[in-house]
């Protein structure tokens, strides 16, 4: 990336990656224990994958996903850096949400949660 000049990375991943911010619901953690436990290996990938992002000085955002509903319909939307208070996000929200991250720096170098309000 700094051989081509480019800065900005946003890369999507689930709930079960922790940053020193989080202060994630029951739910939430019971979710990311339950990934640990069942998919170690791929979900310990994620957490390495923030960790190396933590240490660039790349314009980075990680945005933590709770379930997505393949579907075109947009709903409330709300990002939070310690918790995820929705359950799902649809995928034309997500779209919208990840286009909008090009230009705007109010999540560089974050890892905000992505839900729907309902």
């Amino acid at each position: 990336m700094h051989h081509y000049g480019i800065r900005r990375y946003i890369v999507t991943t689930g709930l079960c990656v922790n940053t020193p911010a989080d202060q994630k619901n029951p739910g939430v953690k019971i979710a990311t224990d339950w990934m640990y436990q069942n998919y170690s290996e791929t979900t310990g990938d994620k957490q390495k994958e923030y960790e190396f992002l933590s240490e660039t000085d790349l314009d980075w955002t990680l945005v933590r996903l709770p379930l997505i509903n393949l579907t075109e319909e947009s709903f409330t939307t709300e990002a939070s850096l310690t918790d995820c208070k929705g359950e799902s996000i649809s995928a034309a929200d997500l779209a919208e949400f990840l286009v909008l991250q090009i230009e705007d720096k109010t999540y560089y170098r974050q890892s905000p949660f992505l839900y729907s309000v309902k």
